[in-house]
């Protein structure tokens, strides 16, 4: 072996070689005696043990079968709690930045930023480092619990914006949406991410309601069919002037048309709108790294019947729809093809063009639309409007009516204290008989001069409208009133009403006999009633006679009269008697 002189003499001989000037100078550069005692700067500058151990596992042999999203994870789990205070900044900047990726500088200015972002204080810095600090709350790292990791994330985007606006985080909420699926979270928090995945959880909703659709009101269909529909009915000038007719009429086309589809078609009108469901193979936290820690996972997460996210053995599959936009695009068409016919149909003055539709569907919205109106037009309830100028005028007449059917219990009174007629003497036989003059009869005031002119109209077939109008009384209360006063002298209804035309019963106007004639030619024979009601002779009705009774002057002389209205007079006590109850 040679001795330390001799290799000594060998180095500088090498050194002193002209040939070898650039290795000698190169040597000089990189080899150089260094003092053993350091300051302390230079203790500073030496890495932390967890981070020596962190990248000890990037020498270890077994490193070379994990993927690197796997080693980020392994050396995440060992730096959980490693906290630093590095004086320095080091900037860092990766598409996917990972602890590998970074020198030693780096992972001390990042591990010091984010111990301050843990107590509460949130700095500006390199984005890498932000990502990569997102990429931990993903793996769960220093996070309690799956929920308060989702807080911590929306509260951490929130901060860091504020300090760095221009720092955008294009893909948060992508991460936020698949953390809430991935650790199986109330899916109520997504509509909080953006409106995109509020729109998302719309549509599923709405999905719903239009597939069962004959579960659900008018309403609620209509409404789903709007937040399903690319086309903006609601913000129409049509819309708001007929909001209920076309409210009803969109429901009841869609579901006419579904029916049309499974009858004719043999398949589901939704199925041509938004086509058949997809299955696609789902990307956990897209453009993040992330590791997924049970590759053996088996879970369900529905967010609807229609959009279902799987994940079979680690592997995740999403289930949807995945022609919305095309479907949405195809149900507008439909809704503006009702709103263009619609407007043609009530002769609306602004008219929009036709649409796209095919004919054969359009041809089915005009039968349909044309047997909505229809339909429309039978249930349609007689609108009642109120002129509250005749108000006065109604409750004058109304009193009038009142006074005509009631009956004065003063008069109740004195009828029923009157004493009663006394017998009549027996006459002297000296003196000699007279025949006695026959009684005045009284006008019958049960009846009213316009209830009295009314039966005459009738006997004669006048018009009585005039009548009616300048006595300000209804038709029926004037029918009914006669007929029940004239009850108990007829022992029948005198006159038949159905609501339209009154009309007297045939009985009381065919030819009676001749009462009046007789009781005129032989005024002074005692003749019973009897004998004249079985005389043939004349053509007077019931009616007429009745009336010309009690139409009949106290001048007029007519036994049969006087003895007709008597019996009159106590029929009509009697009738008031049970009237009251009495």
């Amino acid at each position: 072996m040679a001795n330390l002189e001799d290799v000594q003499d060998l180095i500088q001989e090498i050194l002193d070689n002209p040939k070898l000037k650039h290795v000698a100078d190169r040597l000089r550069q990189e080899y150089h005696d260094e003092p053993i005692l350091q300051t302390a700067s230079q203790m500073q500058r030496l890495l932390p043990r967890p981070l020596v151990e962190a990248k000890r596992l990037m020498r270890n042999p077994a490193e070379y079968h994990y993927s690197y999203r796997q080693l980020f994870y392994q050396q995440a789990k060992l730096l959980e709690d490693f906290t630093d205070d590095f004086s320095e900044q080091a900037s860092f900047s990766s598409c996917y930045p990972c602890y590998r990726d970074m020198n030693d500088r780096q992972l001390r200015t990042y591990f010091t930023w984010r111990t301050k972002v843990r107590q509460g204080v949130v700095e500006s810095t390199s984005p890498s480092y932000a990502e990569l600090y997102c990429y931990e709350l993903l793996h769960q790292i220093g996070v309690p619990d799956p929920e308060t990791g989702f807080r911590m994330l929306q509260q951490f985007r929130q901060d860091y914006t504020a300090v760095s606006p221009e720092c955008r985080f294009p893909y948060f909420s992508i991460w936020l949406h698949d953390y809430i699926i991935y650790y199986g979270l109330d899916q109520a928090l997504l509509p909080e991410l953006s409106e995109d995945y509020a729109a998302e959880a719309r549509f599923d909703k709405s999905f719903q309601t239009v597939q069962e659709a004959e579960t659900h009101t008018d309403a609620e269909l209509f409404q789903a069919i709007s937040d399903l529909s690319g086309y903006g009915l609601q913000r129409s000038k049509f819309y708001r002037e007929q909001t209920e007719l076309i409210e009803q009429a969109v429901p009841y086309c869609f579901r006419q048309m579904c029916d049309y589809f499974r009858n004719r078609k043999k398949s589901d009108y939704l199925e041509y709108l938004f086509g058949k469901k997809g299955l696609l193979p789902y990307h956990m936290f897209n453009y993040a790294t992330f590791f997924e820690t049970d590759p053996e996972r088996n879970c369900d997460y529905v967010l609807s019947p229609y959009h279902i996210y799987r994940c079979r053995s680690g592997k995740w599959t999403c289930e949807a729809y995945f022609d919305a936009e095309k479907g949405k695009k195809r149900l507008g068409c439909f809704v503006k093809t009702i709103d263009q016919k619609l407007r043609q149909l009530v002769q609306y003055p602004h008219s929009i063009k036709e649409t796209e539709l095919p004919k054969y569907l359009q041809q089915v919205l005009d039968k349909t639309l044309a047997a909505f109106l229809d339909e429309q037009k039978k249930n349609a309830v007689p609108k009642v409007e109120f002129d509250l100028s005749r108000l006065a005028g109604i409750r004058q007449a109304a009193e009038v009516t009142r006074d005509k059917l009631l009956v004065d219990t003063e008069e109740e009174s004195e009828l029923q204290a009157a004493p009663k007629p006394a017998p009549e003497l027996p006459v002297p036989e000296t003196t000699p008989a007279e025949p006695a003059a026959p009684g005045t009869p009284a006008a019958d005031k049960r009846l009213s001069e316009t209830e009295r002119a009314f039966l005459h109209c009738l006997l004669e077939h006048q018009p009585y409208a005039d009548l009616l109008r300048q006595g300000g009384v209804m038709l029926s209360v004037l029918v009914d009133h006669i007929n029940e006063t004239l009850f108990d002298d007829f022992g029948d209804t005198v006159i038949l009403f159905d609501g339209d035309q009154p009309e007297l019963i045939e009985d009381y106007v065919e030819e009676q006999d001749g009462r009046t004639e007789t009781s005129v030619e032989s005024p002074n024979e005692s003749m019973e009633e009897d004998e004249y009601i079985e005389d043939e002779d004349s053509s007077v009705t019931q009616l007429e006679y009745y009336l010309i009774s009690v139409d009949s002057s106290p001048e007029k002389d007519s036994l049969f009269s006087f003895d007709l209205m008597t019996n009159f007079a106590g029929i009509s006590y009697c009738h008031i008697m049970a009237e009251d109850g009495t």
